[in-house]
């Protein structure tokens, strides 16, 4: 008889929904800490969208981290909540009314960022890939650790060696092996992120393995209780932080004063720089269009037009002919 592998525990001890075990408020904690990074980043990126502070979000070094750590941590948690799950053998009546919940929840984010931005709405974001991932992993439960963290390698490093023009089109763009990445604002492929869900497979492993002693840790502070609640209610507080949180900066737009000029004046420079990149070009070249730029658009219609997609053909000539009067010479 082949050796067993160590961290698969296909008929491990039932869950604490069925077996009075104690839950693993480890989980929670960690499920409603990632939460919290995800609320500030969300907050940072509407203050971003609506020009209330200059740093930019979507480029910068930090706050891409904390996105991606942000939802890598989801992803990895997805994975141990699937093997926690299943410890007692797999309850299909549980899984596809959890997975239900899901894909509605996915479904209702895509309609509302379609209905406010159709140029940029969430085909596939986190919750699209939790749904997704949810089912590709069920093999991945049965199968040694080893198999799991060979594939979870293979998933994560391979769009960052192989891309093709077969993935172009909008109908695959969800695999994420497309030559470039889509406008849309949140984007959480299969590729590569499915691996972490399957890297997550091996830590609930793990976590099963030590269950007795995760067990014995339960939070002692507010805090710490705080965020095990929100942990274990992550889906609702994603569903509805960010119509909260656009509501509080609606009204408080209403009442505040509008950000100076010379704050927006940085915070159109830093972006507009960012998205330069003309071959050639150096960071004076960038500042130079881009200050002009900003200049030119100050207090008309063009500035808060959000994209070119956006202008009429009057606007877009008006746009070409600024940059052509601004461009410095080389």
């Amino acid at each position: 008889m082949a050796a067993a592998d160590p961290l698969t525990l296909p008929h491990a001890a039932p869950n604490a929904s069925d077996s009075g075990r104690p839950r693993l408020v480890l989980i929670d904690l960690l499920r409603g800490a990632a939460i919290v990074a995800m609320v500030v980043y969300h907050t940072a990126f509407d203050l971003y969208a609506d020009r209330l502070i200059a740093t930019d979000i979507i480029d910068d070094i930090g706050w891409k981290a904390l996105a991606r750590s942000t939802a890598g941590t989801f992803l990895m948690l997805v994975g141990v909540g699937l093997v926690l799950a299943t410890r007692s053998g797999f309850q299909p009546a549980r899984y596809f009314r959890r997975l239900g919940f899901i894909a509605v929840g996915a479904a209702l984010v895509s309609l509302a960022t379609w209905w406010f931005d159709p140029a940029t709405f969430v085909f596939f974001g986190i919750l699209h890939e939790i749904a997704v991932a949810s089912v590709l992993a069920l093999p991945f439960l049965m199968a040694p650790s080893a198999v799991v963290i060979v594939v979870a390698a293979a998933v994560v490093a391979l769009p960052f060696y192989y891309a093709s023009p077969f993935f172009d089109t909008p109908a695959l763009w969800w695999v994420g092996l497309s030559t470039a990445n889509p406008a849309t604002v949140d984007y959480v492929p299969v590729f590569p992120w499915f691996g972490l869900v399957l890297a997550g497979i091996v830590l609930g492993r793990l976590a099963l393995r030590y269950q007795a002693a995760i067990a014995r840790f339960q939070p002692r502070n507010r805090l710490a209780r705080g965020l095990a609640f929100g942990g274990r209610h992550a889906l609702l507080i994603y569903l509805v932080h960010q119509p909260l949180i656009v509501g509080a900066l609606s009204v408080a737009m209403l009442v505040l004063p509008p950000p100076s000029k010379e704050l927006q004046r940085a915070r159109f420079i830093g972006q507009c720089s960012a998205a330069c990149g003309t071959p050639g070009s150096d960071a004076g070249y960038c500042s130079a269009l881009c200050g002009c730029m900003f200049d030119g658009l100050w207090g008309t219609d063009l500035y808060t037009v959000k994209s070119f997609a956006d202008m009429t053909e009057e606007q877009r000539t008006r746009w070409n002919g600024l940059i052509d009067a601004c461009e410095p010479a080389k």
